[in-house]
């Protein structure tokens, strides 16, 4: 059981899949957020929007395919996870279309009743990884915080009344390097 608030963007244009999978995930995700989408437009105003943790997807829909939802999740948010629920995806070719395209994952309706068993290991790995994200961005945060606090330290050295020249000409050097390459310490 996941037991946080997770924001799920599910694309079907049956309604009896979007209520078979809205169940799916109430099984084993404490508190899902739900919106569903049938349009292509409307997914692309939801990303915006809702910004939704995850967005499950079949494949073929009334005017665009999972592809089209793929691209539209790339283009406005990289970073949401997409996975393609389908009962049409038979094919290994188009399967491995999906997959180079962007998909976290796929999987087939056959057995809908018990999807939640094959969702949730999946959904768990997004979670885990959006987790690790998050720790690396606050470690990089952190990394920022303390190199702009040594920073202000210098520069409030350099500033005082030294009657050593050298020392200022020291810690005017060390501010200038620090400023020029600065960003540098922050990349990944």
């Amino acid at each position: 059981m996941i037991n946080q608030n997770l924001r799920i963007l599910i694309v079907e244009d049956l309604v009896s899949d979007t209520i078979l999978l809205q169940r799916q995930f109430e099984k084993f995700v404490s508190e899902p957020e739900i919106r569903i989408s049938d349009k292509l437009s409307n997914v692309r105003y939801a990303l915006k929007d809702f910004i939704p943790d995850l967005v499950c997807t079949d494949y073929d829909l009334v005017g665009f395919t999972a592809i089209d939802v793929i691209n539209a999740v790339k283009e406005i948010e990289p970073s949401t996870p997409v996975i393609v629920i389908t009962g049409t995806l038979n094919n290994e070719e188009l399967a491995a279309k999906v997959i180079l395209s962007g998909a976290s994952g796929y999987l087939l309706k056959n057995d809908i009743s018990n999807l939640h068993k094959r969702l949730e290991p999946l959904v768990q790995d997004i979670i885990v990884k959006k987790q690790k994200t998050l720790d690396k961005l606050n470690e990089l945060k952190l990394r920022r915080e303390e190199l702009r606090r040594i920073h202000e330290i210098l520069k409030s050295a350099a500033r005082t009344d030294e009657k050593d020249l050298k020392l200022k000409e020291y810690y005017d050097k060390v501010i200038q390097d620090l400023d020029e390459n600065i960003s540098s310490f922050f990349r990944v």
